[in-house]
C-alpha cells in the first residue's frame, strides 16, 4: 500500500524548527517574564492584605486582576508584534500622546486637586502612564534615525522640546509627581544616543538649579522668623518667586559672572564666552522654572515638601504619612509579623497603604528578608532591560530598552526612598506592586516591548 506523503494533523500542530512560534518561545526572555510575574503576584498579596480593613476589599483585588488581564494581553501582543513598527510612526505617537494630555484637561476628573483621570463608570485611567511610554518610543525613533548626528544642536533640541511640551501639559493638571520620570528618561536615552557630555551636564545643572530653588523656597518658608530677621535672606526668599527681586538676583548673577570673566580672560580659556552665556541661561531657566513650579504647587504638595525637611511640623497631616511609613516598615524586623497580620496596616494607621506605601506593608508583614528579595527582583528587572538594550540588533531597540529600564529604575528608587523618609512624598507608584490599573497596564505593555526586542535580536522577521 502506498504511504501517505502528508504528515498527520497532530504533527502539523507542533511548531516546526524554523517557524515563528518556535523562535518566539526559544528566544523568549523567561527570566524577565518570571521576574515580572513574581512581582505582580506579590503585589496581589499585598494589595489584598492592605485592603482587608475595608468593607469590600475584594473590589481592589478584582480591579487589579482585571488590569493585569488587560496588561498581560498587551504584553503578549507587543511581544509578538515587531517593535520596529513604532520606529516608522513617531508623529502619530506624538499626536496620540499630546491628544490624551490635552483631552484630560477638558473632560478629565479631578482627584486631590489634579485633573489627571478619565473616568469610565467605576474604572479610571491616567493618560500620563501611557504618555511616558509613548515618549520613550518617540525619543528612540528620533535618535535612532540620527544615530551618527546626535552631536548636532538641532538634533539635540527636539528631544528637549518633546520632554518640556509633555511636562508643561502635565503641570497644567497639575500633577508635579508625574513629570519627574521624564527627566531621567531623557538623560539616560541621550547618553545612549551619544549626545556630548556638555549637553548632559547642562541638563543635570538645570535640573539641579530647578530642584534646588524649589527646596530652598520650601525650606525658607519653614523659617519665617529667619526670613523676617535677615534682610538678605528675605530678599533671597522673595527672589525665588517671580518678583522684582527675581530679576535683581539675575542682574547680580550677570555681574558676578562678568567679574569672573574679567579676571580669567587672560588665561585664554577656549570658548569662554560661550560657556559664560550658557551658564547664565541655565541659571536663569532653572530659577525661572523653580518659580513657576512653586507657584503651581497645590497646598498639599507644598506640605509634602515641607515634611521632607521636618515631618514633625505636621504630625497629623502630611508628616503623618512619612512617620507612619517608617514605623510600619521597621516594625516587621527580619521575618515580619506574618502575611495578613500587620497591625499598623490592619488598624489603619498607615495612609495610602495599598498604593504609595505598599512596600511598608510588605516590610511589616514579611520582614526584611522578603523586602530584600523584592528589591533584588527590581534589580533583576532593570538589569535584564539593559542587557536587552546591549544585545539589541539595532540602535532603536537599544534606545527603547534603555529608556524603559531607566523608567523602572527611577520609579523603584524614588518610591523606596519615599517610604523610608529619604525623599519627599510624590505619589508615584511602585511598579507591579502598588494598586493602580493604569500603572500596571502600562508597565506590562513596556515589558512586552522589551520581550519583542529580545526575541528579535537574531532575526529580521
Amino acid at each position: 500500500m502506498k504511504e501517505d506523503s502528508k504528515a498527520p494533523l497532530f504533527f502539523s500542530l507542533i511548531p516546526q524548527e524554523d517557524s515563528f512560534v518556535s523562535r518566539f518561545f526559544k528566544h523568549m526572555d523567561w527570566n524577565l517574564l518570571i521576574d515580572v510575574l513574581a512581582l505582580t503576584f506579590i503585589g496581589f498579596l499585598m494589595i489584598y492584605s492592605a485592603s482587608l480593613r475595608f468593607q469590600r476589599q475584594e473590589i481592589f483585588l478584582g480591579k487589579q486582576l482585571l488590569a493585569f488581564l488587560i496588561g498581560f494581553l498587551l504584553l503578549a501582543l507587543f511581544s509578538i508584534l515587531n517593535y520596529q513598527i513604532f520606529y516608522q510612526h513617531p508623529r502619530f505617537l506624538f499626536l496620540v500622546s499630546v491628544f490624551l494630555l490635552l483631552l484630560v484637561l477638558f473632560i478629565g476628573k479631578s482627584y486631590r486637586g489634579a485633573k489627571s483621570w478619565f473616568m469610565f463608570g467605576p474604572f479610571s485611567f491616567q493618560p500620563t502612564e501611557i504618555s511616558k511610554l509613548l515618549v520613550i518610543l518617540i525619543l528612540a525613533s528620533w535618535c535612532g534615525k540620527r544615530e551618527r548626528d546626535m552631536t548636532q544642536l538641532k538634533n539635540i533640541m527636539v528631544p528637549f522640546l518633546l520632554i518640556f511640551s509633555h511636562v508643561f501639559l502635565i503641570l497644567l493638571q497639575p500633577d508635579f509627581g508625574s513629570t519627574l520620570v521624564y527627566f531621567p528618561i531623557l538623560i539616560g536615552m541621550m547618553f545612549i544616543a551619544g549626545v556630548p557630555s556638555f549637553f548632559l551636564f547642562a541638563i543635570l545643572f538645570y535640573l539641579g538649579v530647578t530642584s534646588g530653588g524649589i527646596l530652598l523656597h520650601t525650606y525658607l518658608s519653614l523659617s519665617p522668623f529667619l526670613v523676617m530677621k535677615n534682610s538678605f535672606i528675605s530678599f533671597l526668599y522673595r527672589g525665588l518667586s517671580l518678583s522684582k527681586e527675581f530679576f535683581l538676583i539675575h542682574l547680580g548673577i550677570i555681574l558676578f559672572l562678568f567679574i569672573c570673566w574679567w579676571f580669567l580672560r587672560g588665561l585664554k580659556f577656549r570658548n569662554f564666552g560661550f560657556y559664560f552665556v550658557n551658564l547664565f541661561l541655565l541659571i536663569f531657566l532653572g530659577l525661572f522654572s523653580s518659580s513657576m513650579v512653586t507657584g503651581l504647587l497645590k497646598s498639599y504638595q507644598r506640605k509634602r515638601l515641607m515634611v521632607f525637611f521636618s515631618p514633625e511640623i505636621d504630625p497629623t497631616g502630611s508628616g503623618y504619612h512619612v512617620i507612619q511609613s517608617v514605623i510600619t516598615l521597621g516594625s516587621g524586623k527580619v521575618l515580619g509579623k506574618g502575611l495578613f497580620s500587620g497591625t499598623q496596616s490592619r488598624l489603619g494607621f498607615l495612609p495610602e497603604q495599598h498604593t504609595d506605601f505598599i512596600f511598608s506593608v510588605l516590610g511589616e508583614e514579611l520582614g526584611f528578608l522578603v523586602s530584600g528579595l523584592v528589591i533584588l527582583l527590581y534589580l533583576g528587572l532593570v538589569w535584564r532591560a539593559f542587557l536587552i538594550a546591549e544585545s539589541s540588533r539595532d540602535f532603536f531597540g537599544a534606545l527603547v530598552a534603555s529608556g524603559i529600564g531607566t523608567m523602572f529604575a527611577f520609579y523603584a528608587i524614588l518610591n523606596l526612598a519615599m517610604v523610608m523618609g529619604l525623599a519627599p512624598v510624590t505619589g508615584l507608584p511602585l511598579p507591579f506592586l502598588s494598586y493602580g490599573g493604569s500603572s500596571l497596564i502600562s508597565s506590562l505593555a513596556a515589558v512586552g516591548i522589551l520581550l519583542s526586542i529580545h526575541i528579535r535580536r537574531f532575526t529580521y522577521t
